[in-house]
């Protein structure tokens, strides 16, 4: 077995490795533009972060590292996230998956990366290399309980549509993002080619909340049978940003056929009625110590109990999951 970094003429067979172990050999075509998409439109991507364990030809096992930045207490923080952990039935349990995620972790240490994220159900695994879980809380709305809010309320002025991601919209949502979501602990920090590739093309259906003809708010979701889950949400007014929010909210349920709608309890909105859910699929790591302020980040305890903190405070947009 051979342990290595991907080689460019590789990159169609580990799309596939990728495809047919995640989607054990089913929807082989959706699973392939998934990867290949996640590939193609992250600005940020190496090929020399993908680390593979080779049986001659066969690629038996594999582990991504994407580069990120995120914001963190009003600093750009590095990030190293771990994704495409997948390993073909057959070799499973050689310890494949451990050799070449600890390639990943020396990588990151010697990029001096401040901390890796991933997403995981596999808890026990991922702690015996010093990963531990970061709850996340979000709110579950139904249908009769956001109707009985609705009757207290006024007509707002605004106007909701939906919107495609055309270069005026996203340079205004570029905006709005720098304004609203580097206020929390954990957005992915973008430029334009993140916008224009990674962002633009994920699977979305995405609204706009227009004040006399302006964009002022935004917000992209997706539906999952009864269920809608807001992916991220956007707005230009801090003061006032439960309204924009709101008048999204509405337009989803007279729009679609959908029962409750899943968002995260950071964005502030909260009624009686809904209900809140624990969230424990990510998982944080620090890798190289840092300090944030006068206080020196120097354990993986230390990072989750600063963000445990304020939990109102971390967000992490469905949109940027790897």
């Amino acid at each position: 077995m051979e342990f290595r970094t991907l080689k460019e003429p590789e990159l169609e067979k580990w799309f596939y490795h990728c495809a047919s172990v995640f989607g054990d050999n089913q929807n082989l075509d959706y699973w392939l533009d998934y990867f290949k998409r996640h590939y193609f439109n992250d600005p940020f991507r190496d090929i020399s972060s993908i680390f593979v364990a080779a049986d001659g030809s066969s690629i038996a096992s594999t582990v991504r590292l994407f580069y990120r930045k995120i914001y963190f207490h009003g600093k750009e923080i590095t990030v190293g996230g771990i994704g495409e952990v997948s390993t073909k039935p057959e070799y499973r349990g050689m310890g494949l998956a451990s050799k070449l995620l600890c390639m990943a972790i020396d990588t990151m240490k010697e990029k001096k990366l401040s901390i890796s994220i991933l997403f995981a159900s596999l808890h026990n695994f991922y702690g015996k290399f010093g990963y531990k879980v970061l709850p996340r809380e979000f709110c579950l709305l139904d249908r009769d309980a956001f109707q009985k809010y609705l009757e207290s309320k006024t007509t707002q002025i605004g106007e909701v549509k939906e919107i495609n991601l055309s270069d005026n919209n996203i340079e205004i949502m570029d905006e709005i993002y720098k304004l609203y979501s580097a206020n929390f602990n954990g957005p992915v920090v973008r430029n334009r080619e993140y916008w224009l590739g990674w962002v633009k093309f994920e699977p979305k259906k995405c609204l706009g909340y227009f004040i006399d003809g302006k964009l002022a708010a935004y917000l992209f979701y997706r539906k999952n049978g009864k269920e809608v889950i807001i992916l991220e949400y956007g707005c230009s007014d801090l003061s006032s940003q439960e309204i924009p929010l709101m008048e999204f909210i509405k337009f989803i349920m007279e729009g679609e056929d959908a029962q409750t709608i899943k968002y995260p309890k950071a964005i502030g909105f909260e009624l009686t009625g809904s209900a809140e859910l624990k969230d424990n699929s990510l998982m944080v790591n620090l890798i190289t110590p840092f300090k944030l302020g006068g206080l020196l980040v120097d354990s993986t305890e230390r990072l989750i109990s600063i963000l445990t903190r304020e939990p109102d405070k971390f967000l992490f947009w469905g949109t940027d999951n790897f």
